[in-house]
């Protein structure tokens, strides 16, 4: 495309062929550019794909990643024409349309009540699990059962943070378990604990106070019933909710390699090639160029992705840590250059990234989570002016969004 600067993240590791890559080799093979592309018009990461309703982008992309406060805001902001933080609050607070709730790989994430009941059933461990999980930290069954009820009890009519909890509780009812896994050594209350296995059970959500975007702010604990009266997390079963979860991914994500959805959803070998095998009519294998892994998609999402046309104008995003987009894929190599990704993902944790044309080509610092500036910029590479002047514009913006006041910014390149 004339006027943009291309990108090198092509990995060319020869990695072996599975049934999927096989399956490529006589399907129809993507454009990298368009691909890249029309992801990020399905996360509404384009101009021309911003939208107007903070649900149905959480509904597009499935689920915003909520283990830090601040990422749902900045988030959202990256994909609305107009955003202002209370454009969520609305949404989470008072209209209750949304639930922060533990799903894939076991993180927190705020989705819809609409689909709320597919990730619970699809990703939430079994009573076996639970109980597994529970007597390995040396919890009883009995303190377990009496702590339980206890909480359910504190927790009526609004809810409490830990520390409010605590409060509530004799004295003698808290104390204190060690939990070592080879050389990491692990502590935990029994509150923690049996506060944990009731979000598991669906019973407990955890979020945080209004308008809140500070990582250290102080969980509140809900019983589901009360906030959310109308959801009902057994509606669907859990190998149903595998497979309508396997779909919504790959809609919203693809085209994706198997190992993607494996990761992505947290599902076993074995329960992926049932959640595919559940799809198989509506899946289409694809190829995309200079890539050697074979991907998927669905029929109907191919049909819109060949009238899809790549803007003309560059794409620049600031997504926060953990975002959904840098997120969503085990195989990285069409998202950032091997020799960046160290960089980009450090402990399994996506960093803020600075994101061009779909592709990773710097970080930015935390700090903002605390409202604090500057917000320092960091290239992997050096690029032109004009990206340089984007990507500053959009810093300044989260920077208001996030402090309500002007915020410096600062570039440099590693």
């Amino acid at each position: 495309m004339a006027g943009h600067q291309r990108l090198e993240t092509t990995n060319h590791r020869k990695l072996e062929m599975s049934a999927t890559d096989r399956a490529t080799l006589s399907m129809q093979t993507l454009d990298e550019h368009t691909a890249t592309q029309y992801v990020l018009h399905k996360h509404h990461l384009l101009e021309s794909s911003r939208s107007n309703s903070v649900v149905q982008v959480v509904n597009d992309v499935v689920g915003l990643h909520a283990t830090a406060a601040s990422t749902p805001y900045i988030s959202l902001f990256n994909r609305m024409k107009t955003f202002e933080r209370r454009h969520l609050d609305e949404e989470f607070y008072v209209k209750r349309n949304l639930i922060r709730v533990e799903a894939m790989r076991g993180t927190l994430f705020i989705t819809s009540t609409k689909l709320a009941p597919i990730l619970y059933q699809a990703t939430r461990l079994s009573e076996r699990l639970i109980s597994k999980w529970i007597s390995r930290w040396g919890l009883s069954e009995s303190e377990h059962q009496l702590l339980s009820e206890k909480l359910q009890g504190i927790l009526r009519n609004g809810g409490k943070t830990l520390p409010e909890i605590k409060k509530a509780l004799p004295r003698e009812m808290t104390r204190s378990f060690v939990l070592k896994v080879g050389n990491e050594v692990y502590r935990m209350t029994n509150i923690n604990i049996v506060l944990n296995a009731m979000m598991r059970r669906g019973l407990v959500i955890s979020e945080k106070c209004v308008a809140t975007s500070r990582i250290t702010e102080a969980n509140r604990y809900t019983l589901v019933p009360e906030v959310y009266p109308q959801l009902r997390f057994e509606s669907v079963a859990s190998r149903e909710a595998k497979a309508i979860l396997t779909r919504l991914y790959i809609k919203a994500f693809g085209p994706v390699a198997e190992e993607d959805i494996a990761w992505w959803a947290g599902f076993s070998k074995s329960e992926t090639e049932t959640a595919l095998s559940a799809l198989a009519s509506d899946l289409l294998h694809v190829r995309i160029k200079e890539f050697p892994k074979g991907y998927l998609m669905l029929r109907s999402d191919y049909k819109e992705f060949s009238k899809f046309r790549p803007s003309a104008r560059y794409s620049v995003s600031l997504l926060p840590y953990e975002d959904p987009y840098m997120k969503g894929y085990k195989l990285r190599d069409r998202l950032v250059n091997p020799d960046w990704e160290k960089d980009a993902y450090i402990g399994g944790g996506a960093e803020p990234s600075i994101i061009v044309e779909g592709k990773i080509v710097g970080i930015w610092n935390r700090t903002i989570e605390k409202s604090k500036g500057p917000i320092q910029l960091r290239f992997f590479q050096s690029l032109n002016r004009e990206i340089e002047r984007l990507a500053t514009r959009k810093a300044k913006d989260i920077g208001k969004l996030m402090t309500s006041k002007e915020v410096s910014v600062q570039i440099s390149y590693l």
